[in-house]
């Protein structure tokens, strides 16, 4: 009964911390990130044959770079590495048009 409903157990056994002098490299390697899967959106956009150019497309970075953000802050609870795009499925893409 007086269980938590939900909890990460691990985070007792591995207390969570915040180190300073990381900051800033962490901080480069998420924007280093953000900028490969922007480009990853819109070389997708283009291999698809459809606008990579405009609010649609611009609409379609957001959802990306969104779906990056969430995916890798779920990852890090998760103690898995965060998650990026693949550049290679573009070429996947362009094979099956």
């Amino acid at each position: 009964a007086a269980a938590p409903w939900f909890s990460f157990p691990w985070m007792t056994t591995f207390p969570l911390g915040f180190y300073p002098p990381a900051f800033i490299p962490i901080l480069v390697g998420f924007v280093v990130s953000a900028i490969e899967s922007m480009g990853d959106v819109t070389a997708s956009c283009e291999a698809s044959k459809i606008p990579s150019k405009g609010r649609d497309a611009e609409s379609r970075i957001q959802g990306g770079l969104l779906a990056d953000g969430v995916n890798s802050i779920v990852a890090v609870f998760m103690t898995t590495a965060p998650n990026t795009t693949f550049s290679q499925n573009n070429g996947v893409i362009a094979l099956t048009r």
